[in-house]
């Protein structure tokens, strides 16, 4: 007798998920596929591996990926270094303004790269609000601290953006740990020290590498950060070098060169924490209580108010110092400055501005015209991706892999694709960067989505089912309104992701097409600094705005 095979849930809806698919492959495929078919070539169309054997042996092009690798280490230890205090805090202490500590945490992550640069130079420069500071305090002529254009910089600017990652993933998973073998330990006589080696460490481990891993894709990949702040050739990156090359040397076989290489350390490094979160997900041992104590003693409440302190002011710091600076106008050089809207002014076109102030304007309209049509966009393919990927067996794992494929080309390689294609289609701009922004955030709202398809009951698709419902009217009836919330999550987050997106933006776009972040970097290069904060403060504004949005309707799917 032949066997019925039993279908999944949502295996009989994969055609919904066959032209998102479709869709994704083009979007991204064609763009990656131009890309490195030009390493292939002399620059005149025809076939030779000559530039791609000299960029893979060149000693500078190993010095700048060493380099890549190295920065990229430094920065993820440091954010190990910050990241782990505030997880153990979080996991393990029950304490009045948790909520806020974590969510302050948060910030940095949905802020844009270049918003995060000017918040660097505005508090920790030479002139900078944190040197002003001690050079008031210590009655010194000469700044205290030499921070920015440095190494230093580099890592202190990826710690703040990436620690965040590493509090959140590994509080999630610390604190719905099991507590039953510590707490079998502490009843042996263990102190609470003794027992963290041997036994709390070894099973966040897998939590902790999983993290670490995607750490350090997001600084391998860091564009903005190493260009602004890094200062000079010493600090080249593999993007910032492919940059270069695509658009000041306009050396298309060499920049695709550099990004097969580097496209091939990442695919490596997401296969890696895609096998990572598998081997998590194997260690898990859950409980669904949570043992959370009240900080100990007088050494915990000092730990959690000066770990809290000190989180305000490393991340609040260079948000704030933007927002004030904007309201700054410099008489001179090197005067005394005084409050004043001129910035502002400038912005919204009620006073005459000059520089790139004259198109912050525009910019501002411009962006919200790509973010939210890359927002629109990515709910439709965002839950078909996510109705196949949801299942369980090597079909959906692949299906997942090629959904977040995006996410292991940096945005530099693919807005450098799409700048082959605008050659072709010279009047297309806006719309290959609404089309480059698609493909950047689509494995970000994935993300957001996918956990959510899988919470759903099977039962509810079984009941509906024995109604005689068919499979396409559960999906829509049952399915979509129980992933509505996700769906808005996943929007909102591409909304603030499209919209201070510099990468792709920057190596795809011309003169005609100028976004926030585009003259933002144009006005930090311009020691506009005001001016930059003023539409920094903007950005600030909608960012939090998404992201008060993003945790009130997270807030929801808890409750």
């Amino acid at each position: 007798m032949k066997r019925i095979r039993k279908q999944s849930p949502n295996e009989s809806l994969a055609w919904i998920s066959l032209p998102a698919f479709l869709i994704l492959a083009v979007l991204f495929l064609i763009p990656l596929c131009m890309t490195l078919g030009q390493a292939f070539t002399d620059g005149r169309g025809n076939f030779s591996l000559v530039t791609l054997k000299a960029t893979f042996i060149r000693p500078y092009t190993l010095s700048v990926l060493g380099f890549t690798l190295r920065q990229a280490l430094y920065s993820t230890l440091a954010s190990l270094a910050i990241g782990l205090p505030g997880a153990y805090i979080l996991a393990t202490y029950r304490f009045p303004g948790k909520r806020i500590v974590k969510a302050v945490a948060t910030v940095p992550f949905v802020l844009p790269s270049i918003l995060v640069v000017l918040g660097f130079v505005i508090f920790y420069g030479n002139n900078g609000i944190l040197n002003r500071m001690m050079m008031a305090f210590l009655h010194k002529d000469e700044p205290v601290f030499h921070v920015l254009y440095s190494l230093g910089a580099i890592i202190l600017a990826h710690a703040f953006y990436n620690f965040p990652v590493i509090m959140n993933l590994v509080s999630t998973y610390w604190e719905q740990m099991d507590p039953h073998p510590e707490q079998a330990a502490l009843t042996l006589g263990a102190s609470r020290g003794t027992i963290f080696r041997p036994i709390t460490l070894p099973r966040l481990l897998p939590a902790i590498l999983s993290a670490s891993t995607l750490v350090f894709l997001f600084c391998y990949n860091s564009f903005a950060i190493i260009l602004v702040l890094g200062g000079g050739p010493a600090y080249t990156t593999m993007e910032t070098e492919i940059y270069r090359k695509a658009r000041m040397s306009l050396d298309g076989p060499g920049a695709a060169s550099l990004a097969l290489m580097s496209m091939l350390v990442t695919v490596l490094l997401l296969v890696l924490y895609l096998l990572l979160q598998k081997n998590l997900k194997s260690h898990e041992d859950f409980t669904n209580s949570q043992h959370q104590a009240q900080p100990s003693g007088t050494l915990g409440r000092i730990l959690v108010i000066l770990y809290s302190v000190l989180t305000a002011v490393f991340v609040l710091g260079p948000i704030i110092s933007v927002v004030a600076r904007s309201f700054t106008m410099t008489t001179g050089r090197s005067g005394p400055s005084h409050w004043s809207l001129t910035w502002y002014k400038q912005l919204f076109g009620l006073l005459a501005g000059k520089d790139s102030m004259n198109s912050a304007w525009i910019a501002l309209k411009n962006s919200m015209a790509i973010a939210l049509l890359a927002a629109f966009l990515t709910i439709p393919t965002s839950l078909s991706l996510a109705t196949a990927v949801s299942g369980k067996g090597w079909l959906s794992s692949l299906l997942e892999l090629v959904g977040m494929l995006p996410m292991a080309v940096s945005s530099v390689i693919i807005g450098l694709g799409y700048f082959f294609i605008a050659r072709h289609f010279p009047k297309g701009g806006y719309i290959l960067v609404v089309l480059a922004h698609l493909v950047i955030v689509i494995p970000f709202a994935l993300r957001s989505v996918i956990p959510e398809v899988r919470k759903i009951p099977v039962q509810y698709l079984a009941a509906a089912k024995t109604l005689g419902a068919d499979r396409f009217h559960v999906f829509w009836t049952i399915e979509v309104p129980l992933l509505k919330n996700s769906l808005i999550t996943g929007a909102m987050f591409a909304f603030a992701l499209s919209l201070g997106e510099l990468n792709a933006t920057l190596t795809l776009s011309d003169s005609t097409i100028v976004p926030i972040p585009i003259v933002m970097y144009q006005l930090i290069g311009a020691y506009n600094y005001q001016g930059a904060c003023a539409l920094g403060t903007i950005l600030i504004i909608m960012s939090l705005v998404v992201f008060f949005v993003t945790e009130t309707l997270k807030g929801k799917e808890h409750d």
